[in-house]
Formats: structure tokens, C-alpha cells, sequence
């Protein structure tokens, strides 16, 4: 027997099972507990009442074959058993096998008082009919165990390196964790793997801290259990955050929880990585910042001296940074110390949860100082006296091997019972996976054989097995991109910079534009009272800031004062930029400039002559094109300056509106997305047979971008750079 916790103010739902918070006249179990047939039940006190709400252990197929999350981490199935009347003193005895919930209230239906509460731990008594067995291996898998042992034996080399490697478990109730480790746990039997590496989301962090606590220590003794050492990286689930940000884990949480420490020789007394000098690649000195960030920091090496090899783990997510995906600064430090400090012959196995690009990633708009960090394995991999062996992440839930550096950078499928083909980046594989088959199951035995340079994944389970090598070779990545952008048929220019992703018309929007890798970026410009240009677009401040009124009623120390970031919280304060301060940030990019003059309300005296001039001024007179709703605007930017470009922003549909732009001197029209769908009109076409520029705002939806590139469009303005892709 043993008594079964309860949490007080939580009850069961009668239609679904879940737990309802808030419910002062009730208290319920917040975990699921398993029963086999004959296990009972007993409520231990004659004041309270009980019901139990039973899951099958049928599986939605919901959260396998699409994107979806049950939000107690439940892959159970509800009885929909409950009902009003399913309260009562009687002993509950089960009859099948299943998970089920216990909830319990007062008999005389008054709310529970801190004496109830107090009795939460001993109220509900539990007779298990007999242990859960322990779980053999499943017959379907039995083969495949075989199989991959003796793949591993085959390719194994002398001196060879073998990991096992998994990643992306998200464990539920009646999910496949217990036959994965099992899986792993007998093939680790008859193969002596170096390490066991998880690279993160081994829940899928939405409960609260006490459970997803619970679920992890469990996760990570199964796989300690193999004997082996065993490294995790964290993922962006690992911190407990996901819809369940009140029970996220601190950073010393995560360091125990998920056993975060590596190497501690390498750090001074204070914490703080020396000095290093080697090959020239660092600069600079310790910093302040770098102290502080070593205590959250959640990086950690691993040295491995029988193969002169330093296992290196990145985390690489911060819910509360503006860009989420990504490495600070201080990270990238601390890498470049980390691999300079080794001693010559160091090779680096580099792991990650994420992708160091964006476009190895479906979820990442942008990995901040992605490109940064390659450029440090880079410069690392171009020296004699170290080697780059591999850069392995997960978070995809798809295959891909990378091959554009100099070294190959690899993903791995999810473990997870999942099969659905979209939201994968490109070029990525997705392998079908079936219950109760040896595709159910997804891992990989990697072997290094340093003397023939080659990197050899053995599949476990859904997929194939790979091989790559790892022998130094011409890194072309920062080229193919670089190219890639340049020979885009039709432009994509951030709308009031990156603005789904920062707040518009700002600094870090314009910032995040270009390391998104836009062509260019769209911005509104107005005067203040005192007749300086700045950027921001309503006439009024209301929607983007903490004030209110007009730009124009404010002198620019006085708008300066305001907060002009209402929705995304994680940049903080950002105050309005004025357009010189925009000139300055982008002037050493390459970034064309669609500057429009919002000047169809207001009628600013004399906006033109300031744009111009502060144009000349800042020498970006080259790289602007001026555009407004009022094209009588544009007129007078052609007479004061003939060989300045303007474009006539329009949204409704004006006839014969190539032979109008030409009439007037404009060099492209900037019609909304909607204009350009009049039926029996090609205004492409018709642009472009007159010399014409077609640039098209606001394209956020993937099957317009398509549709306008098709048509031929020069550029589309868009809130979502990486959606033109």
C-alpha cells in the first residue's frame, strides 16, 4: 500500500480528464499513476469523498501525425468514466490495466480548509495487485537489436570512438520512452559505448516543476543505469518554460537537474575562463559581463584523453532574449577560449541543441550569432593544430547532414514517436514512424574513425544509416549564402524593418533585417516640433508606445522620453530613432533603403528638402528610394533633385498606372498585394514594358511570395524576411 498525493485547489474536468485549478472545494492527484487489474483504491477518511477518472492506454494519434503538444504531457486516452455522481466512499477496484487521476472533496460539500489540506498526503490509500512487471523487450524489436550490434561490430575500427546519440525524447504518460531506453540499454549491454550523449527536450516542459522534475530524474537514472557516461545538452523545452512559464527552472536548476557540469579544471578561482593567446584568435580581455554570465551559463567540455578529443555542449535557447534561438557574446568567448586552450591535436565534437543557421531550422527565424559561431569552428578548423570532428543538434525532428563548412554539421531525427512532414527545413528528412514497430524508435550509434576520417551514424529504429567525413575541407557556406541573397529574381525588403519579429520602425528591427539577411529594408519618416526626421509610422504615438498624442506636438528629447516597444517585451525600452540614427546603423551594409514619407496626413513643411539633405549628408543618397501615398510629394522630391529615385505607393486600383508613373518620373510603384489581384490586369507586365519597377507591400503569406515571384515582381515588402525564402 502507499498513499497517493494530492494537490489541493485542483480538480478533474468531467469532459476531458484534465486538471482545473482554482477549484477551492476540491484537491487531485497532478500525476497519472499506472494500475493493473485487481489494484484498488481506498478513500482513508469518512468525511471526504472521491472519484477516479480513468485513461486507456489507446494513443491519440493527433500528437504523432501533427504538430501538437497534449498539454499534461498525457498520450492516455480519457474513459470520459467521470460523471456527478462518480463521487463516493466505495473502493475502486480496477479491472483492466490503465493511468488514471483520483480527485476528492468534502462529503458536506463546504470548501477545504487548511485541516483538509494538511491531510492531502494520507487521504487517498493505494493497493497495487501485484509490481509492475518489469518491462522486456518487445518482439519487433528484438531483430533490430541484433542488427545494429553487429552493424556497430562490422564498422567498428581500431581506436575507433562510439557514442550513442539521441535527442528530442519529449517524454509523456503512455508514451515510448520506457522501449527506448530498453532499446538502448540492451544494445549498450553487448557494445561498449564511449559516452551517451542527449541533446535535449527529454520532456516536453509544460508541467510544473515538481512532475517534469520527477520525469527527468527518472529519464536520466534509466539512462545512468547503462553505465556509461552520460551528457545532455539543454533544449528549449529543458527549462520548463514551454505555455508553463510560471514553473520554469532557474539556471542552477537546469546545471543539477540535467547534470551540467563538464570539465571544472579549466576555470580560474573566480570562475572565470583564462587568458589565451594561441594562434591569434582571441582578442581582448576577460570581461566583467563574462564573470557574471559563468554563473548561468549552461555550456559545459568534456575531455576525452584516450582520443584526444574535447566533447563541447552549447545551450542554445533564452526564452527571455529577443531573438530566442541562438549564443550571446559571452558564450562565443568562452567558445574560442575553450578551443585554443586545448592542448595541440585537440579534436572537437561540438553539440547543440539547435542549428547554428536558420535555415537548418524550421523554427528558428534567426539564430543569433549563428554565423559567429561557425566562424569561430571555422578559424578553429583552418588551424594545424586542431580539428573540428562534427557539429551535431537536434530540435528539427528530421535528418540532414550540412555540408557546406569545412567540417559536417548533422542533425538528428526526434526519439519521439512523431511522424508529419511539415514544418522541417528544407532538404531535411522526415521517416515514417508506426506504434508497436521497429520504426517506433529513433537513435543513432555514431562511430569516429579518426584514421580514416569518417563519421558513421547506425540507425536504431526509423531511418538509415549515414556516413560522412570529417577530413578538412573548403568552407563555401558564407558564399552559397552571400549568393544566394544576391541572385534573388525578387527582392525582400524587411516592412519597418524585422517587425514580426521586433518592434517596428526601431534600431534592433532594422539590426535583425539585416542579419536576417535581407536586401533591404521599408521605413516611415515624420518631424517632430522641432523638425527633426524620425522614424515611425502612425501620426500618432498611441498604438507603438506608452504615450500619446502626435509626433508632430513633440520636440525629439520629449518623444525620446517614450517607450516605443508595446509588443515584444524581451528588447525592454527602445526609444524612437530618428533617421540619421537609422543612416548611421545600416551605412556600412549593403541594405537598400525604401524610405516613405508619411505625409498624406500631416503635411510636414519642408520634409523633402531634409530628407534629401540628410541623405547627401550621411551619403546614402545612392542607395534610397523615396516613396508616399502622396505623389504630389514625389513630384517635388523629382524637382529638387532630378536624379533622386521615387516610387508612388498606391492600394486602390488606378488605370494605366505604368504610363502614370513613367508621366511623372518615378522609377517603380509600390501597390499593396491586393492591387496587384484586379482581375484581367498585369500590372507586372505592364511596369515592366515601360521600365517600370514593381515593389509589392505587405507580403507575409508564403503562397503570395510564390505568386508574386512568378509574376515577376522586383521586390516584396514583407514582415517576415525569412518567409521569401
Amino acid at each position: 500500500m502507499k498513499y497517493l498525493q494530492l494537490t489541493p485547489g485542483y480538480r478533474t474536468a468531467l469532459a476531458d480528464g484534465m486538471l482545473v485549478p482554482d477549484s477551492p472545494k476540491h484537491m487531485a492527484t497532478e500525476e497519472l499513476h499506472r494500475a493493473l487489474p485487481g489494484s484498488r483504491l481506498r478513500i482513508c477518511e469518512k468525511e471526504y469523498l472521491f472519484a477516479v477518472a480513468v485513461f486507456s492506454l489507446e494513443r491519440n494519434p493527433i500528437f504523432i501525425y501533427s504538430y501538437a503538444y497534449q498539454p499534461e504531457e498525457n498520450w492516455a486516452s480519457y474513459t470520459q468514466n467521470l460523471t456527478p455522481q462518480s463521487y463516493g466512499q466505495e473502493e475502486y477496484i480496477f479491472e483492466q490495466e490503465c493511468w488514471f487521476r483520483v480527485c476528492v472533496r468534502r462529503k458536506d460539500g463546504e470548501d477545504l480548509n487548511s485541516e483538509d489540506n494538511g491531510r492531502a498526503s494520507e487521504l487517498i490509500a493505494y493497493y497495487e495487485s501485484q509490481k509492475i512487471p518489469a518491462a522486456r523487450n518487445k518482439p519487433w524489436f528484438e531483430q533490430e537489436i541484433a542488427e545494429t550490434v553487429s552493424a556497430v561490430n562490422r564498422e567498428d575500427a581500431p581506436h575507433a570512438m562510439k557514442l550513442c546519440l539521441l535527442t528530442d525524447t519529449h517524454h509523456t504518460v503512455n508514451g515510448t520512452w520506457e522501449d527506448t531506453v530498453r532499446n538502448i540499454r540492451s544494445v549498450t549491454a553487448r557494445i561498449k559505448y564511449d559516452a551517451i550523449v542527449h541533446m535535449g527536450d527529454l520532456t516536453d516542459g509544460m508541467l510544473p516543476k515538481r512532475l517534469t522534475r520527477k520525469y527527468v530524474e527518472d529519464m536520466v537514472r534509466d539512462l545512468e543505469d547503462c553505465g556509461v557516461p552520460l551528457y545532455i545538452v539543454p533544449g528549449n523545452h529543458d527549462s520548463n518554460y514551454f505555455r508553463n512559464r510560471r514553473n520554469a527552472f532557474s539556471f542552477e536548476e537546469m546545471k543539477s537537474l540535467y547534470r551540467l557540469y563538464g570539465s571544472e579544471k579549466y576555470f580560474s578561482a573566480n570562475g572565470v575562463l583564462p587568458i589565451a593567446s594561441a594562434n591569434g584568435m582571441l582578442a581582448g580581455e576577460n570581461r566583467e559581463a563574462d564573470v557574471a554570465e559563468a554563473n548561468t551559463r549552461l555550456d559545459y567540455y568534456i575531455d576525452v584523453p584516450e582520443y584526444s578529443i574535447r566533447m563541447i555542449f552549447l545551450s542554445s535557447f533564452d526564452d527571455a532574449a529577443p531573438v530566442r534561438y541562438g549564443y550571446t557574446e559571452g558564450q562565443l568567448r568562452w567558445l574560442e577560449k575553450v578551443l585554443v586552450s586545448s592542448v595541440p591535436g585537440t579534436r572537437f565534437l561540438i553539440f547543440s541543441h539547435d542549428a547554428p543557421l536558420a535555415k537548418l531550422d524550421y523554427w528558428s527565424f534567426h539564430v543569433r550569432n549563428g554565423e559567429a559561431l561557425l566562424d569561430i569552428l571555422e578559424k578553429c578548423n583552418a588551424s594545424e593544430d586542431y580539428q573540428i570532428v562534427g557539429f551535431f543538434y537536434g530540435h528539427t525532428h528530421a535528418d540532414y547532414i550540412f555540408e557546406e563548412c569545412s567540417f559536417p554539421v548533422i542533425s538528428i531525427g526526434c526519439a519521439k514517436l512523431e511522424y508529419f512532414t511539415d514544418k522541417k527545413p528544407q532538404g531535411a528528412v522526415t521517416w515514417p514512424r508506426e506504434a508497436d514497430t521497429v520504426t517506433q524508435d529513433l537513435w543513432d550509434s555514431v562511430l569516429i574513425d579518426f584514421e580514416q576520417q569518417r563519421l558513421k551514424l547506425i540507425r536504431f529504429g526509423a531511418g538509415e544509416d549515414r556516413e560522412v567525413s570529417f577530413a578538412k575541407k573548403k568552407s563555401i557556406y558564407q558564399y552559397v549564402s552571400i549568393m544566394q541573397r544576391k541572385s534573388r529574381t525578387m527582392k525582400i525588403w524587411a516592412h519597418r524593418g524585422a517587425s514580426g519579429h521586433a518592434p517596428e520602425n526601431t534600431l534592433p528591427a532594422f539590426e535583425l533585417a539585416h542579419m536576417m539577411g535581407a536586401d533591404g529594408i521599408e521605413l516611415d519618416v515624420q518631424l517632430t516640433r522641432d523638425g527633426v526626421p524620425v522614424v515611425i509610422h502612425d501620426e500618432k504615438i498611441d498604438r507603438v508606445s506608452d504615450g500619446t498624442g502626435y509626433v508632430k506636438d513633440y520636440m525629439l528629447g520629449e518623444l525620446k522620453a517614450f517607450n516605443m516597444n508595446k509588443s515584444f517585451p524581451a528588447y525592454g525600452k527602445i526609444t524612437v530613432p530618428t533617421l540619421a540614427e537609422v543612416y548611421d546603423l545600416i551605412k556600412n551594409t549593403d541594405l537598400m533603403i525604401n524610405l516613405e514619407l508619411k505625409n498624406s496626413t500631416v503635411f510636414y513643411e519642408k520634409m523633402e528638402e531634409k530628407v534629401l539633405r540628410l541623405a547627401e549628408e550621411k551619403e546614402m543618397a545612392d542607395r534610397i528610394i523615396y516613396s508616399s501615398f502622396n505623389h504630389y510629394s514625389m513630384r517635388k522630391i523629382k524637382q529638387l533633385l532630378p536624379s533622386a529615385r521615387v516610387a508612388f505607393l498606391y492600394c486602390d486600383g488606378i488605370m494605366d498606372i505604368a504610363e502614370y508613373a513613367k508621366k511623372y518620373g518615378a522609377c517603380a510603384v509600390h501597390p499593396s498585394v491586393g492591387c496587384m489581384k484586379y482581375p484581367g490586369v498585369d500590372v507586372v507586365k505592364e511596369c515592366h514594358a515601360k521600365g517600370i519597377r514593381v515593389h509589392v507591400w505587405t507580403v507575409n503569406e508564403s503562397a503570395d511570395f510564390e505568386w508574386l515571384r512568378e509574376k515577376g515582381a522586383d521586390a516584396a515588402i514583407t514582415n517576415y524576411v525569412e518567409r521569401g525564402e
